[in-house]
């Protein structure tokens, strides 16, 4: 199979992000891929349609969320020592999944990772799921890395007083 050359890592913040990012970066690996850091902010300002207008200026608390989205995903980057002209990082304001898939084509991805999260099958059918949305969607491959209470346990090792078979 042919190297990813554009990688992108749809982050969320949630506990199954770090896993998402060490799956991208391992993909990434050797060197020469271009990796995006990607956080969708759900927006803060009501739809035009909207009879009731907001008491407060819901753009400068949207603002207020990107540029946290941005220093959080900087923080990321640096903590993985993460090669700088081989990054991009990028917050963009919508639904998740249009904005990724968005993201995916006008940069050409090669792949999409992103992580699972612990719901139950129930709640993923009423609720929806942005990575069902992507694997469905997506003009790449999607990488859904399962969320830690997914993955099955590690087998437990031998005891120290178990002989050793021959």
């Amino acid at each position: 199979m042919a190297r990813f050359q554009t990688i992108l890592a749809a982050l969320d913040f949630s506990d199954s992000a770090p896993d998402a990012l060490d799956a991208a970066v391992a993909l990434a690996a050797g060197g020469g891929s271009q990796l995006h850091l990607l956080h969708v902010v759900a927006s803060a300002v009501p739809p035009v349609w909207t009879d009731e207008p907001p008491m407060i200026d819901l753009r400068s608390v949207e603002q207020a969320s990107v540029d946290a989205a941005l220093t959080q995903l900087a923080s990321v980057a640096g903590s993985r020592a993460l090669d700088p002209p081989h990054v991009t990082t990028a917050v963009v304001v919508g639904a998740p999944a249009s904005e990724i898939l968005r993201y995916a084509e006008d940069h050409r991805a090669d792949v999409i990772v992103l992580g699972s999260h612990g719901h139950g099958v129930v709640r993923r059918f009423l609720l929806g799921s942005v990575a069902d949305t992507l694997v469905r969607q997506a003009p790449c491959a999607v990488l859904v890395v399962p969320h830690h209470t997914l993955r099955p346990a590690p087998p437990a090792p031998p005891a120290a007083d178990t002989p050793a078979l021959p």
